[in-house]
């Protein structure tokens, strides 16, 4: 399959590294720099001590015969790429929250997916990632798509995971991000404190409490034990929320814990909790 991939971050990266030897793949970036580094150097994995390079080719857009086109950038960014999008037959969007659901359900393409990418995956430099836990990819149809899309991207040690309903399958990894990427970004630390810390523990069962009661799709008790098990899987691994603030990088607050806020509002229902931690995070990132 011809994949061109908008997004040289983390996930783009991780994502070119593992189809690139199956599928021609190439890997659009936002600077001209990073693009040739990744060209001439490749893309460098490292994972459980080693390392390994991918080759990958760059582009500055999408070449004709692309048959998929993988969204992977930020929220922030997101509105810039909608302007713009390839005309190839299938999309997949990889991004964090819900704020880009509507958007997504208005576009023309032939087949549109959203995927929820539960892997812990941390940007090292311009062509440098590091796995500090791999789990699945969850994939699910926004606009026609079928579910052997998983089957035709696969890899060894890269899996795909069908689900019906795609609102459901990004509230359930909204769960995991609005308490680990604020917390530990206001926190300084590593998804694993989140488990080890009781302190830390208590304040994200008080916020799987409120996450709930804004998404009641499951119970507060199945909520937590969701988001602890995800830490557990990448206690390793600092969050992209984290990496932005040391970075002075935008942060994707609004998109993931606002979009929250957002829904509380809608439907009258208070959430002190993520309200002070959303306002903790604004101004430890500088608004």
């Amino acid at each position: 399959m011809n994949i061109h991939i908008i997004g040289g971050g983390a996930i783009g990266l991780f994502f070119a590294s593992q189809w690139c030897s199956g599928h021609k793949v190439t890997v659009q970036t936002r600077t001209k720099e990073q693009g040739e580094r990744i060209e001439k150097e490749g893309i460098r994995v490292i994972e459980n001590g080693r390392e390994a390079v991918y080759m990958v080719k760059a582009a500055s857009s999408a070449p004709a015969e692309t048959e998929l086109a993988v969204i992977a950038v930020k929220q922030y960014h997101l509105d810039g790429v909608l302007q713009n999008l390839p005309n190839a037959p299938s999309l997949l969007f990889v991004q964090n929250g819900l704020s880009h659901f509507e958007q997504m359900q208005r576009l023309v393409h032939s087949n549109v997916y959203a995927a929820s990418v539960t892997h812990g995956i941390s940007r090292v430099d311009g062509r440098s990632i590091e796995v500090n836990g791999r789990n699945t990819t969850k994939v699910a149809s926004i606009i026609g798509g079928s579910d052997k899309i998983g089957s035709v991207l696969e890899t060894v040690n890269f899996s795909f995971h069908w689900e019906m309903d795609a609102y459901k399958m990004l509230v359930d990894k909204m769960a995991a991000n609005t308490v680990i990427n604020p917390l530990t970004a206001l926190l300084n630390v590593k998804n694993g404190e989140l488990v080890e810390n009781p302190a830390y523990r208590a304040a994200v069962k008080t916020l799987c409490e409120e996450f709930v009661s804004v998404f009641p799709y499951y119970s507060k008790e199945e909520a937590a034990e969701s988001v602890l098990a995800v830490c557990r899987r990448t206690a390793s691994n600092e969050s992209s929320m984290l990496g932005d603030v040391k970075a002075g990088r935008i942060t994707e607050l609004d998109a993931i814990v606002g979009a929250l806020l957002n829904e509380a509002a809608r439907k009258n229902i208070q959430t002190s909790a993520f309200t002070i931690l959303y306002s903790l995070v604004k101004g430890k990132a500088g608004g």
